[in-house]
């Protein structure tokens, strides 16, 4: 097991007491790199199950009861390297089942998961050992993952710079405040509607920043864990998924005294379930009722719970991330707080392959690849057909083709292109082109470049486009939203 030494520390006076009063308080002991990959896998399985939740879909396929159920074995013993590769081989086989219609914070934990296999094979090689020190493969991928996160909420904030999401009447700032019924707390005006915008601008441009600096990144944790809570309750969405991820990923950020913090409560917390066990386990009559009170008690919350929510996950949620804000503040208390040294630097540049992957999921609508699972959530950019909204970086930077080519559907035989066609969208030329080969419909009529065509299943010839879909590669990673013809664009995903 990793020893942490004052050598391997760096002391800083930047805890919650020093934030506000200045006040120094008794260090104790950190925990050791070992706890802290424990501690990071059991919240990296926790995010699975927010997940999970989120999506509703733990029943469909068989493999998602198999990733429900290896989050539950992770957290019965996150210090295992086995169960956490068992619960990423079951993620990893999920994205790959659904590619390429996977959610933006599902796609970034996939490049999590990689980077932590990256790690565990740079680790093996270098110790020629199967036997993993769990300290080493921490300090191996955690940098990596740091790096990721901090590009993942540069794209959040470019992609935003656009004249649509400054715009009140069409901004998602505006649709997700409504949607989020603060209106007994926070008003309601066009003034603070547009402000909220400006404001929404701000707090992820900060966070970002604030976690870079060794002095500034309690205060940048605190921020952004409040923000994302906050978030999550919006009734547009159930964004608890994508807050567990980034709750798990600012964990590595964190200082060891959050990693004590945590340790200590859950070895009270087992103490006092055996104690109360032991105590209770006897059978007799006033233990008897004790139990049946608690069972009881228990029916009545489950009721109570039903009635205040439809989606009771998001009162799960509240107890969760209110439990990890309070222990991280709780642990700001002590004065001297220990950070793990060269936070960002990567143990070989073999380690920078999916950080720069990242970077190129998140340019991709700006050089005219995919726009969807591009970190462009809720942020009304708009590149395609040759018109873009970015406040700053031009069209003319697509190298290329794929948002050029925008086709309008006046009418199909198949139900999905005719939705498309009443709805007045416009999708790509190779959204198109892949539909109708996958499904064939007998008729199918656009506008393409300007000039309206036909196509006719039974008189198409052999080597028509439409009947011949791109390379499978390229299906599995390139998606596009549709679009309306005119703009502002609407707030979509």
């Amino acid at each position: 097991m990793y020893k942490v030494t004052q050598a391997e520390l760096r002391p800083q006076h930047s805890g919650l007491s020093s934030l506000f009063s200045g006040s120094i308080a008794t260090p104790e002991q950190p925990a050791t790199d070992a706890t802290r990959y424990a501690i990071f896998c059991a919240l990296w399985a926790v995010a699975t199950l927010f997940h999970m939740a989120q999506s509703r879909i733990y029943t469909s396929q068989l493999h998602y009861v198999l990733l429900t159920l290896a989050a539950f074995v992770v957290l019965s013993k996150p210090s295992s390297v086995v169960r956490l590769l068992a619960l990423i081989a079951l993620q990893l086989y999920e994205v790959f089942f659904r590619l390429p219609a996977i959610s933006n914070h599902w796609l970034f934990t996939t490049f999590v998961n990689l980077t932590i296999l990256q790690a565990l094979l740079w680790v093996v090689i270098k110790k020629r050992s199967l036997q993993v020190d769990r300290a080493a493969f921490l300090r191996a991928f955690a940098p990596a993952v740091r790096l990721e996160l901090l590009v993942l909420y540069c794209f959040v904030v470019l992609h935003k710079l656009n004249w649509a999401f400054f715009s009140p009447s069409a901004s998602c700032a505006a649709v997700l405040y409504k949607a989020q019924h603060a209106e007994a707390l926070l008003p309601n005006s066009p003034a603070f509607i547009l402000a909220n915008i400006y404001l929404t601008i701000a707090i992820e441009t900060l966070i970002p920043l604030l976690l870079i600096f060794r002095k500034t990144r309690n205060i940048g944790l605190v921020v952004g864990l409040v923000f994302h809570c906050i978030i999550a309750f919006n009734s547009y969405n159930g964004f608890y998924d994508f807050s567990s991820m980034i709750f798990a990923a600012y964990f590595l950020f964190t200082g060891y005294n959050f990693s004590t913090t945590i340790h200590r409560l859950y070895k009270n917390s087992i103490n006092s379930w055996f104690a109360f066990k032991q105590r209770f386990s006897q059978f007799t009559l006033s233990h008897t009722l004790l139990w049946t009170a608690l069972f009881v008690f228990l029916l009545c919350g489950i009721k109570i719970i039903s009635k205040i929510s439809t989606d009771y996950f998001q009162l799960i949620w509240g107890a969760y991330s209110f439990l990890y804000i309070l222990l991280f503040l709780l642990s700001l208390y002590k004065a001297r707080q220990y950070f793990p040294t060269r936070l960002f630097t990567l143990p070989n540049a073999f380690f920078c392959l999916l950080p720069l992957l990242v970077f190129l999921n998140g340019i991709s609508p700006y050089i005219g690849l995919k726009t969807e699972s591009s970190f462009a959530m809720f942020s009304n950019l708009r590149t395609e057909g040759g018109i873009t909204n970015h406040l700053f970086i031009p069209v003319s930077a697509q190298i290329f083709d794929f948002q050029k080519d925008m086709i309008e559907v006046v009418a199909s035989s198949d139900t999905e292109l005719q939705r498309i066609a009443d709805e007045g969208k416009l999708i790509t030329f190779f959204q198109l082109k892949n539909r109708v080969a996958d499904v064939r419909p007998a008729r199918v009529e656009y506008i393409r470049n300007g000039q309206r065509r036909t196509f006719e299943l039974t008189s198409a010839a052999p080597n028509d486009e439409l009947l011949h879909k791109s390379p499978s590669l390229l299906r599995k990673f390139m998606r596009f939203r549709m679009i309306n013809k005119v703009d502002p664009q609407p707030c979509q995903h």
